[in-house]
């Protein structure tokens, strides 16, 4: 159910002031959804290039979000580029980096 209501937004707004990670911008990513989020913390980190970015204040917001509205070809752009972006997170990934680090940990 999610992944239809993220795959079929025009725009997944998230203009968060602070991430721990950022799993909500990279499942609306994996389902092909045009981001708009802000710079913050580790969203950059996540979204790179394949999510639009805003000022999180509602002003900013709103001029962002009129104008990915009014561009299909930017949101499709973005879509696309988001859905690529997120298959380089991958769990199997994260769990190996995970475990080579509590293994740094416990040498040292």
């Amino acid at each position: 159910m999610l992944a239809g209501l993220l795959g079929e937004a025009d725009v997944v707004a998230y203009p968060s002031l602070g991430e721990g990670f950022g799993l909500p911008v990279l499942e609306a990513m994996a389902c092909g959804a045009a981001v708009l989020t802000t710079r913050r913390l580790s969203l950059p980190e996540v979204g790179g290039d394949a999510v639009a970015y805003t000022e999180p204040d509602p002003g900013a917001i709103a001029v962002r979000l009129r104008e990915l509205c009014a561009d299909p070809g930017e949101r499709r752009r973005l879509g696309a580029a988001a859905r690529a972006r997120a298959a380089l997170f991958d769990w199997r990934a994260c769990a190996r980096v995970h475990v080579a680090s509590y293994a740094a940990a416990v040498g040292s």
